[in-house]
């Protein structure tokens, strides 16, 4: 084999590795074309829901001329401000005054600001205790008589039931937010067990009332849909 054959086998090989790289190549660059295609993929040219989309629409800002409006109140606008706590409503009313006022004249006016706390114990537990009596000629005892109200109420008061039943049912909070709400703030552990007890309390007092609505709607020749239907359909 002389020289020329030589360069020629080699150059066969060299192009047969090329070609063999090029096709390499060429899957790859498919795979990516691939994955390129899906990830453009967004809520405006598919079925995909917009909370899929990776990169979120730019929100079109349309300029009017003017500069940008600051926030809050506007210049020139009524302030609108809420109205004070009546005297009967404060609990508490702490008076600042001067260390050093002499040479002034004190007035029977104050500068006020009225303020909202939270109080360290958000609750109170009251304990119901009802008298036993022992009578000696029978050998019984007689337990003296307890609302009827209280010993159906359980470990939960009317209040705090219903404040439970509003979260669940009107909040639409789950049973371990409520949990938390009342391990957090109140400092006080109530099991989910015992929340989901308490709205299936206030459910079942609820269901007279709910089939008797039930009942009449048929009958009706207006209602208001929004309050109806809200009836109807929130259960606890």
């Amino acid at each position: 084999m002389d020289a020329k054959d030589l360069i020629i086998k080699k150059q066969a090989t060299e192009i047969k590795t090329l070609k063999e790289y090029i096709k390499v190549l060429e899957n790859k660059m498919q795979l990516l074309e691939e994955k390129i295609a899906q990830l453009e993929k967004n809520s405006n040219n598919s079925s995909k829901p917009p909370s899929s989309d990776i990169v979120k629409p730019k929100k079109t800002v349309v300029k009017v001329g003017h500069r940008k409006r600051k926030r809050g109140g506007q210049c020139g606008h009524r302030k609108f401000s809420r109205r004070p706590f009546e005297p009967e409503q404060v609990d508490e009313i702490i008076e600042y005054e001067l260390k050093d006022a002499k040479g002034l004249k004190r007035l029977d006016e104050w500068f006020i600001i009225q303020q909202i706390e939270l109080p360290e114990k958000m609750y109170k537990v009251i304990e119901h205790r009802a008298r036993k009596y022992f009578d000696p000629v029978t050998g019984k005892t007689h337990i003296a008589p307890m609302p009827n109200a209280i010993r159906k109420g359980g470990l939960l008061a009317a209040d705090v039931t219903a404040s439970i039943a509003f979260m669940k049912g009107r909040c639409h909070m789950s049973y371990t937010t409520i949990r938390e709400f009342f391990k957090e703030l109140m400092k006080l552990n109530i099991s989910r067990g015992m929340l989901c007890k308490a709205t299936q309390k206030i459910s079942k007092s609820l269901q007279p009332s709910y089939d008797q609505l039930a009942r009449r709607l048929p009958d009706e020749s207006q209602v208001n849909p929004s309050s109806a239907v809200r009836g109807i359909n929130r259960r606890f």
